[in-house]
């Protein structure tokens, strides 16, 4: 129990913190929802106030916010005239209007936090009405008269090498029970910001498809060729698939550096890979009733169609791309293969390859025992301990177990939440083993 209560104690002191430390990548949460800031659209209703800005943005109250490339805000500066930047967007692209960011006088949580403010104009039987708009959550966006609400004060969490422990961006795989011959798992990735790629940090390499071959089998197969390695920067706004350790994001980190692309024009293409920011997503979509929910289809979202094949896994457990639904919109940040850059042929359609498998063998794993830190196949107070060691160390893997048993929740994270799940647990016997 001591050690459990000075991994509590070292965690507070880790979080307070976490504050505006001068130009560079932040997430952004808020004080009373927790919620934190995701953007999402690029479009909003400019003929009503502006608290229709919030239907750009979705709010993350979970672990999604960790390998969310839209919760990645580039901040300047505090003050007057901030533009914060996300996914090829500014605050002012979307409002038309520049924020001030300042401090709050009060404290919540024991942490510095932040207003953000904007003034606007609007008229009303002929007369200009000033107001001073706060920015909130709970679905209120910028409204007039709300400074002192707790749901108008922000925590500013950097995401930067020096805070990769506690506030990082990381990549999920395309699926945590699909790895292929050698071990690995593989997603794909297209986002704003470059980022290094850490030594140890979890992914193993960034590769883009220079070429597609058909094979004896009459089946179409690309060669990832690795691009960036460990110790490299990924340019930003370059679309690529990814190598990686980890069957969740806490494994696979990836840091942001540098400058922004801000990038607008989509989709990007990058070799025979393409990608884009935005996707189609549900969020509140009337200002009068929070309680009404609509999809919202962003100006540089990307319709499927027989040309593009996503990045994915079949129903036979092949990794390859294959065909989006008709109707529907090509995922956000991800890349997928363009099947007009494939067919060299002028004698074959573009429309006859449905199927463009990676050439990797792919396997099942078996299946991971959440709670089960050191591997030894019993799940007892040993592994509370392994797990403390773990989280308030080095973050070393001797067992090369932690990666497989330490989620106990499964939320993607490896935390503290995951030893107080372990212990209640082992106590009352509600694990599933």
């Amino acid at each position: 129990m001591k050690n459990v209560v000075t991994l509590l104690c070292l965690l507070v002191t880790l979080v307070t913190s976490a504050q505006f430390s001068g130009s560079g990548y932040y997430r952004v949460r808020n004080c009373s929802t927790y919620g934190y800031i995701s953007i999402k659209g690029t479009h909003f209703l400019r003929s009503t106030y502006p608290d229709a800005f919030w239907s750009c943005i979705l709010m993350q109250t979970d672990s999604a916010q960790v390998s969310d490339p839209g919760s990645i805000i580039y901040i300047d500066h505090v003050g007057e005239n901030c533009d914060l930047f996300s996914q090829g967007v500014s605050t002012y692209m979307l409002t038309h209007l520049m924020m001030t960011v300042q401090e709050s006088s009060a404290l919540e949580g024991g942490k510095v936090c932040y207003n953000a403010r904007t003034y606007y104009e609007y008229m009303m039987d002929g007369q200009v009405i000033p107001l001073d708009c706060y920015f909130r959550d709970a679905g209120y966006g910028l409204t007039a008269g709300s400074k002192d609400k707790t749901n108008s004060r922000w925590w500013i969490e950097p995401v930067s090498e020096a805070s990769i422990e506690e506030s990082y961006f990381g990549v999920k795989p395309l699926n945590e029970d699909v790895v292929d011959s050698e071990g690995w798992y593989w997603t794909s990735l297209c986002c704003d910001f470059p980022y290094l790629i850490p030594e140890d940090g979890g992914v193993v390499g960034a590769y883009t498809v220079r070429q597609v071959e058909q094979e004896d089998d009459n089946c179409y197969y690309a060669e990832p060729e690795l691009v960036y390695g460990p110790g490299e920067i990924v340019p930003a706004a370059t679309p690529l698939l990814l190598k990686c350790k980890y069957p969740y994001a806490s494994g696979n980190k990836l840091i942001p550096v540098g400058q922004i692309a801000n990038r607008t024009k989509m989709p990007i293409v990058n070799d025979m890979l393409v990608g884009n920011y935005f996707s189609t997503f549900v969020n509140r979509c009337n200002m009068n009733n929070l309680d009404e929910f609509g999809v919202y289809v962003p100006d540089q979202a990307t319709k499927a169609s027989s040309n593009n094949l996503a990045f994915g896994i079949d129903e036979n457990g092949r990794i390859g791309f294959f065909p989006q639904p008709e109707g529907t919109y090509m995922a956000a940040n991800t890349a997928w293969l363009n099947v007009a850059t494939v067919v060299n042929n002028p004698d074959k359609a573009a429309n006859a390859i449905t199927a463009v498998y990676l050439g990797e063998e792919i396997l099942p794993i078996p299946p991971v025992h959440h709670g089960d830190v050191n591997g030894d196949g019993i799940i007892e107070i040993s592994d509370v301990t392994h797990l403390i060691d773990y989280i308030v160390g080095d973050k070393s893997d001797p067992y090369n177990q932690v990666s497989m048993g330490a989620d106990v929740n499964g939320d993607g994270a490896i935390d503290i939440v995951d030893v107080t799940e372990l212990i209640d647990g082992i106590v009352y016997g509600s694990i599933d083993r």
